[in-house]
């Protein structure tokens, strides 16, 4: 297990490879992903999967017991961590400094439509908003780039309904530049 995260330098130099690699032989891009589901127990989960274990539940007010993340919560945390991991490695791959990044997602969804109340109401989440908030010291336009093309390749977006309505806010904050006077301090 890595001790320490790799530089921006290292994720280009990485994902370069990666590229070259796949560009020559096609075959390494394919793969496979598995997660074996076992409930025992209600309606408790435990979620197997190549390098790992969760345990996924529903909430006591949905008839759960409370032992885990539910499925939406899950989907949503997903989701957004795939988009801050997006913009961190398209930051590094086209050269642009990024410092922190957050990700807020909100969902809007009418339970009527899983629970077949209303059979005209839409399964699933109907709105979505994706708030980010980006620190870098680059210029805004190289940011928006990478956020861009990060939104663009997002695997996690790109298995979303395309029905899900969709709005994006954008907020960079320059990073503050390190005190260079005075030895030993850090921002």
């Amino acid at each position: 297990m890595p001790t320490r995260a790799m530089s921006s330098t290292e994720l280009k130099e990485l994902y370069d490879r990666k590229t070259s690699a796949m560009t020559r032989r096609p075959a390494f891009a394919r793969g496979v992903g598995q997660a074996r589901v076992h409930m025992g127990f209600g309606l408790a989960c435990d979620v197997r999967y190549e390098d790992g274990m969760d345990r996924v539940d529903q909430p006591e007010s949905e008839g759960g017991t409370a032992t885990g993340p539910h499925p939406g919560q899950l989907m949503r945390a997903s989701l957004g961590a795939c988009l801050a991991m997006g913009y961190r490695l398209w930051a590094a791959r086209l050269g642009t400094q990024i410092d922190a990044v957050d990700v807020e997602i909100v969902c809007e969804y009418d339970a009527r439509g899983q629970m077949g109340v209303t059979p005209e109401i839409a399964v699933g989440w109907q709105r979505i908003s994706f708030n980010v908030v980006v620190v870098s010291s680059a210029m805004e336009d190289d940011v928006r780039r990478v956020v861009e093309t990060a939104d663009r390749l997002s695997p996690m977006l790109a298995n979303l309904s395309p029905s899900v309505q969709r709005s994006h806010r954008l907020t960079i904050v320059a990073s503050r530049a390190p005190d260079t006077t005075t030895p030993g301090v850090e921002w």
